[in-house]
């Protein structure tokens, strides 16, 4: 992560003297104070995404081109690579996605799909997700449809995984709990899904009785 403050506030210098503006008039421009702005420049802080767009937006240059971040080379060979990724996912604070599956005994169809609550306070992430994919799935439909070019859809990808490229994850803690403790929680867990599921079975009942 240092290295990376480090090229940040290389490339906000850099953009702030091409731009002929001073520290201290960059400061006041964003309302942060001259020290604010030096430790910025020098890496000892890195700025946060929304202030690194008013930084951007101050010296004309787009948010992307302040943030050092290079496409990771990831290799996926197999579908073994896939679950791990997505186990990988999982092991990731601020996020949680949820499994449905459906099956229909008439026609046979099967279906899959990860759930991310872009409103879950506990895992704040999943609202860039949800942000993310619905752009995603509108670039690249466009590709798709002819509707722009691949230059297009990877200009777009890049500044977006600039974007967040800041946002660094956590890995998830898994408690090793004696085995009385964990029955004694997985039981509290079945009686939360029982008392759910019978508010929300009273709930449509009474939805279809009005």
């Amino acid at each position: 992560m240092r290295d990376t403050s480090i090229e940040i506030g290389r490339r906000i210098k850099a953009a702030r003297k091409a731009a002929k503006m001073s520290q201290t008039d960059l400061a006041n421009r964003i309302n942060k104070t001259l020290r604010t702005v030096q430790k910025y420049e020098s890496g000892e802080i890195v700025p946060s995404i929304d202030m690194i767009g008013q930084i951007a937006e101050v010296l004309g240059v787009l948010p992307f081109q302040l943030i050092a971040y290079e496409r990771q080379e990831l290799r996926i060979k197999s579908l073994s690579d896939i679950f791990y990724i997505l186990n990988e996912l999982n092991n990731k604070t601020g996020i949680r996605f949820e499994i449905e599956t459906k099956r229909t005994s008439k026609d046979g169809k099967w279906s899959c799909a990860l759930k991310f609550d872009g409103n879950d306070p506990a895992n704040p992430y999943n609202a860039d997700l949800c942000k993310f994919l619905e752009q995603y799935a509108l670039q690249r439909h466009r590709l798709e449809s002819y509707w722009t070019t691949k230059e297009a859809f990877d200009s777009w990808l890049d500044e977006s995984l600039s974007y967040y490229a800041t946002e660094v994850l956590q890995d998830r803690e898994h408690e090793e709990l004696p085995y009385a403790e964990r029955i004694k929680r997985r039981n509290e867990l079945e009686q939360q899904r029982l008392e759910a599921r019978k508010k929300a079975a009273l709930a449509d009942s009474d939805a279809s009785e009005k």
